[in-house]
């Protein structure tokens, strides 16, 4: 006979899974919610000196931020608690969001942007070492995929949010981040500091101990790389719409919601091959992305591009959740923050080297198209060889899902 309180347990259960992917989405729009109106803010400020430059700059420092500082706060999850790093993260991430509405010196802004990042990290690290407190198995694995597929989808919204007050004041998109303040109640109803599951204390009594970093340390070498090739199509697609004779806006949002539609559906062939070793599922998405990689690179037409964001999108798919699933598989709970932490970092240094790395092999190598088709052999070179260590990467049942040997 099922317990009494069974279904108000699985409902919230839910309802906190889907407020946890739902904070993954302050991520995405700590960039795009403000890259539709980038000329506008530069224009704005074009009696500055270096207006262009700091502009840029407040577009991309959040990522570095989370880079530098989702470890230091990982640690902070684990010896101070999730909950409590959570809400300080969101009460942050409202505050210095919508500072840019009253502020009219880009250093200032560019100041509130670092705020952001430094928010940003907080929340995504611990809503995702919260994922992996309350789920577990395959339970986690559907919550990691979601995450993943909701941040993807997301951007859309944003993209198309931006560019719509944009369009009436470049201030107005920054009014937006504004929503993460009445998240803080939510949060309070939703969630609960999760205890350590053998000693039943809080997660500020557990013990500090090393991170095993002889197993995931190759893990995070991949998501790095992983994290580079994922946002590797969408930033370079507006360049090689150019080169065709494309500049629509119009179109180039249709293609990069293609991409983005791709990356759920990659998450959901993740969750289909999870009878397969961790390193054939890396071996088929690194194959994906390099074939996608390939297609933009190549000469083809409207129609060969857009089969390569597809493929790219896939691949990134199956990429994200199959290695943060093993990773929050090999995280002890007392390590969870901080093994999340590293890879936040992980994923936010590719956001940040995605573009320098194609910059330097573009000017090496003599053109976009050449500089892609290099990254698609890296990536196909991953497919065949792998690049996880076989101790982790064996065949194994229930590898793929991330479940521990």
């Amino acid at each position: 006979m099922p317990r009494p309180d069974a279904t108000p347990g699985r409902r919230a259960d839910l309802a906190r899974g889907i407020f946890l992917c739902l904070l993954s989405t302050l991520s995405v729009a700590a960039a795009l919610l403000i890259a539709p109106v980038l000329p506008r803010i530069v224009a704005h400020f074009a009696g500055q000196p270096h207006a262009q430059e700091l502009a840029l700059l407040a577009l991309t420092a959040p990522a570095l931020v989370v880079a530098l500082s989702a470890p230091l706060l990982g640690r902070l999850a684990d010896r101070a608690g999730r909950r409590p790093l959570l809400l300080a993260g969101l009460l942050l991430y409202g505050l210095c969001g919508v500072l840019p509405m009253v502020l009219d010196d880009l250093g200032l802004i560019l100041l509130s942007r670092l705020g952001v990042g430094l928010a940003e990290a907080a929340v995504i690290t611990a809503s995702t070492t919260l994922i992996g407190d309350h789920y577990q198995g395959a339970e986690r694995e559907a919550w990691l995929v979601r995450q993943t597929g909701t941040a993807s989808l997301s951007s859309i919204l944003f993209l198309l949010l931006g560019g719509l007050l944009g369009e009436e004041n470049w201030r107005l998109p920054f009014a937006l981040y504004a929503l993460a303040l009445p998240a803080i109640p939510v949060a309070l109803l939703l969630l609960r500091e999760p205890a350590a599951p053998q000693a039943g204390k809080p997660a500020l009594a557990a013990p500090v101990e090393g991170l095993p970093w002889r197993q995931l340390g190759p893990l995070y070498g991949v998501a790095l790389f992983a994290a580079i090739l994922f946002f590797m199509a969408p930033i370079q697609l507006p360049f090689l719409l150019a080169a065709r004779g494309e500049s629509s806006p119009q179109v180039v949002g249709l293609m990069n919601a293609a991409g983005a539609f791709a990356v759920p559906l990659g998450g959901l062939l993740f969750r289909w091959l999870g009878w397969s070793s961790l390193r054939a599922v890396l071996g088929l998405a690194f194959a994906l992305a390099a074939a996608g990689l390939g297609l933009l690179a190549g000469p083809g037409g409207m129609a060969v591009l857009l089969a390569g964001v597809l493929a790219a999108g896939l691949g990134c798919g199956i990429l994200l959740p199959a290695l943060l699933t093993a990773i929050m598989a090999l995280l002890p709970f007392a390590q969870r923050g901080r093994g999340t932490g590293a890879w936040q970092t992980a994923f936010f240094a590719g956001n940040f080297l995605s573009p320098v790395l194609v910059i330097a092999l573009t000017g090496a190598l003599g053109g976009l198209a050449s500089a892609l088709l290099a990254v698609a052999g890296l990536s196909a070179l991953a497919a065949l060889l792998g690049l996880v260590p076989f101790w982790i990467a064996r065949p194994r049942p229930g590898a793929a899902r991330g479940e521990p040997s």
